[in-house]
């Protein structure tokens, strides 16, 4: 679906490449608080307001993660894999927002502090608040009751306080390094809230906002030192787009990848592509980031089986889960861990699986993204280097959160819900044996960020400055989850909705 009738404008005023969370976020602010005209380009289709005769229905489920709408990028997660995963990531309107598992958690204080700390003023905890609130609002962010959680959920809860991680009422506290709570959602009415529903759908009838969907983003167009037009392929037709000011928010792979076809980046790996380079920034597709994620499943009695068929299909697969959160013995500052109960059905045999979660939330270890060609449909190099800080940090840090999920699984099998551990099984029991299941077996959080950090100009990896716009390029900005200098203790849907909130003002102040 799209605005009607469509228009493909050859000028604008604010032109966003990328629909996802941070693009529909700044599109529907701007376009709602300026008269600027915004051009708001999505790789993907635009199924318009929520109705749920047109929406797939895997994008409105908040159970399951959908898979409908997905790029399909691959890539190798450890050296100890011979096999690549898929590195999730939606192509449609309101992006991964439209595909999450709904989980909207802002992290820790530390977090914001230390981007502050980097050199990036007014982004320390207390300025970002405010923006988070407004987040939270508009993506109808809420705290589900204990009452809504299935059995095996509630065993986890009161498994976790019985282990000592204290239960809190608000998972959301930017202070507490230790709680257990069923985590926010953005939710509403039983279907998966998005960032297009939060942002772009109580501004469709304005005259300013035009919405350009199932258009490939090729290249921005630069004049010197200035970013004045965008190349896209739509309807079958090359169009260009020249605008005011142009901003990047394709996510933490799209967003370098198209600064790299542009021209923007390390110059050397540019020409081994045959790629023109036009302005040197060595920072665009390094500093990949991601939090590691690995699965610890349980064998269910018969006991937990029939409690949960007596919840019926619907409810069985609620898309409320518990969530801990915690410091291993490596965590210095906040927290590093989050462990997650998990319930997930298998409709084909109607088989419910059961497990924990583990995911390492302050990881050290680094990758970088790299094209292989300027085609805008070549799939990127994506290497995101789970595991691989050279003091082992993260790998430590999530063999503990195996061992804690351990103890957590044995209070759940006290309470006669769980017999056993499925994988990886009672006999990897040596901390030794776990490090090497874990990098076997680790996968991706799909929470990748960090590829065009943000920081000052004395900081030769940064790609734009506080303000979100691109290091000696007038006129272009960036607006999602590659700007973080340093990945959050959470899930970064509602973080780059934040980081949209708190730059709208200045990315629309074209003058």
């Amino acid at each position: 679906m799209q605005n009607t009738p469509r228009t493909i404008p050859q000028e604008t005023d604010l032109l966003i490449i990328g629909a996802g969370t941070g693009g529909a976020t700044l599109a529907g602010i701007v376009a709602r608080d300026t008269g600027h005209r915004v051009t708001l380009v999505e790789a993907g289709p635009d199924y318009g307001p929520p109705d749920r005769s047109v929406w797939p229905a895997d994008l409105l489920d908040p159970r399951p993660g959908a898979t409908s709408h997905d790029w399909v990028y691959e890539g190798i997660a450890h050296s100890a894999q011979p096999e690549p995963i898929n590195y999730w990531r939606a192509r449609v309107i309101g992006g991964c927002s439209s595909h999450n598992y709904c989980n909207a958690s802002v992290g820790h204080r530390c977090d914001y502090d230390g981007w502050a700390n980097m050199g990036n003023p007014d982004w320390n905890w207390d300025s970002v608040a405010p923006a988070f609130a407004r987040a939270q609002e508009a993506m109808r962010v809420h705290t589900p009751s204990v009452e809504e959680l299935t059995p095996y959920h509630v065993a986890y809860l009161d498994g976790a306080a019985e282990v000592g991680i204290p239960r809190v009422s608000e998972f959301n506290n930017p202070d507490e390094e230790r709680g257990v709570s069923p985590f926010p959602v953005n939710v509403s009415d039983g279907m998966r809230w998005n960032s297009a529903f939060a942002y772009l759908d109580p501004v469709r009838h304005k005259s300013n906002l035009n919405i350009v969907d199932n258009a490939l983003v090729e290249r921005i167009v630069l004049e010197g030192e200035k970013a004045t037009a965008v190349q896209v392929f739509a309807d079958g037709q090359h169009h260009t787009i020249r605008a005011r000011r142009i901003v990047v928010a394709g996510g933490a792979y799209c967003s370098p990848a198209i600064l790299m076809r542009s021209g923007i980046g390390d110059p050397d790996q540019l020409r081994r592509i045959g790629i023109d380079p036009l302005h040197s920034l060595p920072g665009v597709g390094q500093n990949l980031t991601d939090h590691p994620l690995l699965l610890l499943l349980f064998n269910p009695t018969d006991k937990l089986e029939k409690q949960m068929a007596q919840l019926g299909g619907t409810a069985r697969r609620s898309e409320v889960r518990t969530m801990a959160k915690i410091p291993s013995p490596h965590c210095s500052e906040g927290f590093d861990l989050d462990l997650i109960s998990r319930t997930l059905h298998w409709p084909e045999t109607d088989e419910m699986q059961y497990g924990i979660v583990i995911t390492m939330v302050a990881p050290r270890s680094r990758g970088r993204l790299t094209l292989t060609s300027a085609d805008p449909e070549a799939k990127p190099i994506i290497d995101i280097g789970y595991l691989t800080d050279a003091a082992e940090n993260d790998l430590n840090a999530v063999i503990d959160g195996v061992e804690i999920s351990r103890t957590i699984g044995a209070t759940i099998a006290r309470a006669g819900l769980i017999d056993g551990e499925k994988d990886p099984g009672a006999a990897v029991s040596s901390r030794q044996g776990v490090g090497q299941w874990v990098q076997s077996t680790v996968n991706s959080f799909a929470h990748p960020s960090c590829t065009c950090r943000m920081g000052p100009t004395n900081d030769s990896g940064a790609v734009v400055d506080h303000n979100g716009k691109v290091h000696g390029v007038d006129g272009l900005y960036v607006c999602d989850a590659s700007v973080f200098p340093v990945v959050m203790r959470a899930p970064t849907n509602l973080p780059t909705a934040m980081v949209a909130e708190h730059l709208a003002a200045r990315i629309g102040d074209i003058r």
